[in-house]
């Protein structure tokens, strides 16, 4: 499986293109889908997955639903928060998404040619996921390299956060870490490194 990281849109969002063959998921298109489009080209998009419903991590999903029309995957205690049409407004931003979503719950899915696990890890918001796909998770705003996600943002819940973050002590291997923003990590790293997983 390859993984390509584009950064997107104003507060510089990662979105994550997964390719196996002519297959390809995206997770949190952010912005600009006429460039995926153009990135994907003749490859065959089959789902997008929604780390959490923040007006960041979705901008580009309408463009790229009524190209593809795949299914677009989130969890449903995020699905009124990304159909906020005043989401990001305090920012000075406005994105949200119009098009038909599948309810995301924790658990293992096959998209063929790909698999990977759902895991809830609410805090960022009531929804947030992360996915575990071979051996990498893409964390969203939950976890970033060296510090975690806001909770002071709407849905958000520190409480829970913390809670959440006790999944990734539970991981017996290392695994990359994507997140919703900045640089890639290691698993590893973390739990030896980030104050948010040692406390």
């Amino acid at each position: 499986m390859k993984i390509e990281r584009f950064v997107l849109g104003p507060i510089q969002t990662n979105t994550y293109l997964l390719t196996i063959d002519d297959k390809a998921i995206l997770i949190d298109p952010a912005s600009k889908p006429e460039k995926l489009i153009e990135i994907l080209g003749d490859k065959k998009l089959l789902a997008i997955l929604l780390t959490h419903g923040h007006f960041d991590h979705i901008k580009a999903v309408d463009g790229l639903y009524e190209k593809y029309h795949c299914p677009v995957y989130l969890n449903s205690a995020d699905e009124a928060l990304a159909r906020d049409k005043y989401s990001g407004h305090e920012f000075g931003l406005v994105a949200y998404i119009s098009c038909p979503i599948t309810d995301l719950k924790d658990g293992k899915y096959e998209i063929s040619p790909f698999s990977f696990e759902a895991i809830s890890t609410p805090g960022h918001t009531p929804g947030s996921m992360i996915f575990v796909f071979q051996d990498a998770i893409f964390t969203g705003d939950t976890l970033f390299r060296g510090s975690v996600g806001r909770t002071d943002l709407q849905g958000g819940n520190g409480a829970q956060l913390k809670q959440s973050l006790k999944v990734f002590s539970g991981f017996t291997s290392d695994y990359l870490i994507y997140p919703g923003h900045d640089l890639p990590s290691t698993l590893s790293y973390e739990l030896a490194n980030n104050w948010y997983l040692r406390n």
